[in-house]
């Protein structure tokens, strides 16, 4: 077991000085190359190496999570963060300078047998065979406790219950074979193609037993020795091989073979090492936590013990109990996240009045000068939202729907209400481009009105910014459209009623409450251009109401999506000049502003220089892409945007904030590098008129997955379809943010699998917060440390 020895310096030192320099420039994250957060996390895991005090442990582990949001924290939070690793890094000198005192022991060696009884929070080099080095692969894994460990689930399960006879092999199979070896091995080749060989048969049929750089296999069986054996089967001239993967005598544990055996997704150690200590935790810990669920729901879902569930997951007894196990794991990731939400909700409801907005006949007044009639789903919404403004507490919605379904409508109608009150509204949006284009928008739409629309952004001259922030403060404006700059310190609202976010998947958890906290309990409508599935809406967006917009304007064609090969992209320049002919424009999107040195990937500047020169010497070009300075970019967008230049070549930049209608063609360079979601939100770019559009994706790329991707959006314009597909390929953590929410991702719940399950742990959560809203009854007792305390001043954690 590791010893806390006191290393060459203080453990403080590597803080101090980053520390004290932080401090001096107000906590503005610029002390260290790659910020506090990296610094903290990477001081956090190697301490924890070096420490055996369980509490210190924790306090070490609490400390990295913590350290992930430092970029997001306000000052008093990063200014607190910043006094705990301290305090910490004090704590853990101490006890060094507390073992060094202690008479000298003999060194435990890795795999003697531990006298301290394991539990669900012992650090993992307590277990037997876990030594300093395991120790530490372990923890650059992420894995400290018996708890993570356990909770650290396998990827799959490979049925190794009957072993195939050799006869029945196939070439380039895998399998899994019982198998006698039959004479001694052998070492054949040199050098870096050496291998093992060892003659075996199953009974009937000889097979070669073959390790590909492990020659000391060769002198590792004897004849007579029984094995059960994985690996891949190799068939040459009627004589079959098997490189084996792994291998296990029969009288082993049995932990790799004659099973349905965990496979562990990148862990750490081997597959087997990872088996083997996971079923020395499973054997000696001796307080895997008891029942977070209430029994009664426990007994009523039919759920099995959580303890039985965590042996079943890790070494079923078959298909039924491993099925079991994963939906009562399931079910408990989602409980809790579910209880936790349904907590926020609740909170949320409870909002001190002030939030009453009268919008009179505002709906009224919009439609009058709108050009266009309202489709179904935007009058369903519109309704909804007015209905928030009536009620005394504070709206907490979410508004969702798929490019063109007009999000900015509704925006406008619930600016227009806070107006009419006579009170503010702000609209946040998280790039400059976006921010002018719903400023120029919603200007259009309410200065008929007799409203103005005011511009808060980080590139106004300091008199611009000056004037706009008087106006916000003494209540003159009352209206505004920003981005990042809106929730600045210095930035004082007179009476925020109204708080619109867009794209706020954008933004930070701490970004939108510095937002919301600019009012007393404003009403806040979040929207989203990108479509939410049904079960992520209740997992990262549960505590809100939701809203969706699911029609488009009457008319408008859906964009004609083609997967181009890099060897035919004559065809996709082809559509970029019909375009032009027909006086049409278009954009062509490259990942990247400068090519790389070695990189193969299209770069803005350097496709501009070659379409300007040689692909489209007789079109009027223009560039665009984050290095420029904002008055030459915004000069170029509004030339393209009134038709002064024919294409556009861009990095993402114009993902959201380009409203060009005459803009009918994309291409889309090295499309491979790019989200789904992402590439559905610039092909929306080009479907902002009834002309029919098209979508070039240009592919340099022969991964079979890669293409069968991109090809989703050849078949579907459906954002909905396309949000399921990249949750299903992409995994809720990246697409959704849910620790954007300030949620766990969750390890084993599946979120479009596992609908059903989601939807009983959500009906189960809410009752009970209902029935219970502080868990104090003793029977949720558990429950209430496992969702944790509230920390107050917090707007995402409980």
């Amino acid at each position: 077991m590791p010893t806390a020895s006191r290393p060459d310096r203080d453990p403080d030192d590597a803080l101090r000085g980053p520390l004290h320099l932080e401090r001096r420039q107000g906590f503005a994250d610029r002390a260290v190359i790659g910020g506090m957060a990296r610094l903290l996390q990477r001081w956090a895991t190697e301490t924890a190496t070096r420490v055996a005090d369980d509490t210190l442990h924790a306090d070490l582990r609490r400390l990295k999570v913590r350290a992930a949001n430092y970029p997001h924290e306000s000052l008093e939070g990063r200014r607190a963060l910043l006094a705990e690793a301290e305090r910490l890094a004090i704590r853990v000198r101490d006890a060094a300078t507390r073992q060094d005192a202690q008479p000298a022991r003999r060194r435990q060696r890795p795999g003697e047998a531990t006298a301290k009884p394991l539990t669900w929070q012992s650090p993992l080099s307590q277990v037997p065979g876990i030594g300093p080095a395991r120790s530490a692969e372990l923890a650059k894994a992420g894995l400290y406790t018996c708890a993570d460990l356990l909770q650290n689930y396998p990827a799959r399960h490979e049925d190794r219950r009957s072993p195939q006879p050799v006869r029945q092999l196939s070439h380039r199979q895998s399998a899994c074979l019982e198998v006698e070896v039959t004479g001694p091995g052998k070492v054949i080749g040199r050098y870096g193609d050496r291998r093992a060989v060892v003659p075996a048969t199953d009974g009937s049929d000889p097979v070669d037993l073959v390790w590909f750089h492990q020659p000391y296999r060769a002198n590792q069986f004897k004849p007579g020795d029984r094995l059960v054996v994985m690996g891949q089967v190799r068939v040459h001239q009627g004589k079959v091989a098997l490189a084996v993967s792994e291998a296990e005598a029969l009288s082993g544990e049995g932990l790799n073979t004659r099973r349905l055996v965990p496979i562990y997704s990148a862990p750490p150690l081997s597959q087997t090492a990872m088996r083997k200590l996971i079923a020395t935790v499973l054997k000696h810990c001796q307080d895997i936590p008891e029942e977070r669920v209430p029994t009664q729901i426990v007994a009523e879902r039919g759920l099995m013990p959580l303890t039985e569930a965590l042996q079943e997951i890790h070494f079923p007894t078959n298909l039924e109990t491993l099925k079991a196990a994963r939906s009562r794991i399931a079910y408990d990731e989602l409980f809790l996240l579910q209880v936790r939400l349904a907590q926020r909700r609740r909170r949320a409801k409870r909002a001190p009045p002030g939030c009453v907005v009268d919008p009179g006949d505002c709906l009224g007044e919009l439609r009058q000068v709108l050009p266009f009639r309202l489709t179904g789903a935007q009058e369903r919404v519109a309704s909804e939202v007015l209905d928030d403004l009536l009620r005394p507490e504070a709206a907490n919605r979410l508004i969702h729907g798929d490019v063109g379904a007009g999000k900015t409508v509704i925006a406008a109608l619930a600016l227009l209400a806070a107006a009419r009150a006579g009170r503010q509204g702000v609209l946040m949006a998280p790039t400059e481009l976006l921010a002018q284009q719903h400023h120029r928008t919603l200007g259009e739409m309410l200065r008929p009105l007799g409203l103005r629309v005011d511009l808060l952004v980080g590139s106004m001259d300091a008199s611009a910014r000056r004037q706009v922030m008087a106006a916000l403060a003494a209540g003159e404006t009352q209206l505004a459209v920003g981005t990042h700059a809106l929730f600045q310190e210095e930035v004082r609202l007179a009476d925020l009623a109204v708080a619109v976010i867009d794209e706020q998947h954008r933004f930070g958890v701490r970004q939108r409450a510095l937002l919301i906290g600019k009012g007393l309990h404003p009403n806040t409508f979040i929207m989203s251009a990108t479509p939410i599935p049904r079960t992520l809406a209740l997992t990262a967006y549960g505590d809100f109401d939701v809203s969706l917009l699911d029609e488009v304007p009457p008319g408008r064609r859906p964009v004609c999506t083609e997967v181009i090969p890099r060897q035919q992209v004559h065809r996709a320049y082809r559509l970029v000049s019909d375009a032009v002919e027909r006086g049409q424009q278009a954009y062509l999107i490259c990942p990247l502003i400068e090519r790389e040195e070695g990189a193969r990937q299209a770069a803005a500047e350097n496709l501009f220089q070659q379409f300007r020169r040689a692909i489209f010497p007789d079109l009027r070009l223009g560039l665009v892409h984050g290095k420029l300075p904002a008055e030459e970019r915004d000069a170029i967008m509004e030339q393209f945007r009134h038709g002064e230049l024919e294409a556009l070549v861009a990095t993402t930049i114009v993902e959201v904030g380009m409203d060009v209608p005459t803009a009918t063609v994309m291409v889309v360079m090295d499309a491979e590098r790019f989200g789904l979601a992402q590439l559905h939100q610039l092909r929306g770019r080009v479907a902002r008129s009834h002309a029919q559009a098209y979508c070039a994706l240009v592919t340099g790329s022969q991964d079979e997955e890669a293409i069968d991707r991109l090809k989703v959006l050849e078949r579907t314009t459906d954002g909905f379809l396309v949000a399921e597909e990249d949750l299903r390929r992409r995994g809720p953590g990246e697409l959704a943010g849910l620790r954007q929410s300030g949620l766990p991702d969750p390890r084993m719940a599946d979120l479009l699998a596992d609908t059903h399950t989601l939807a009983l742990a959500r009906a189960d959560a809410f009752a009970l917060v209902e029935a219970d809203p502080g868990l104090e009854r003793a029977e949720h007792a558990l429950l209430r440390d496992a969702v944790g305390p509230e920390r107050k001043g917090s707007a995402w954690t409980l």
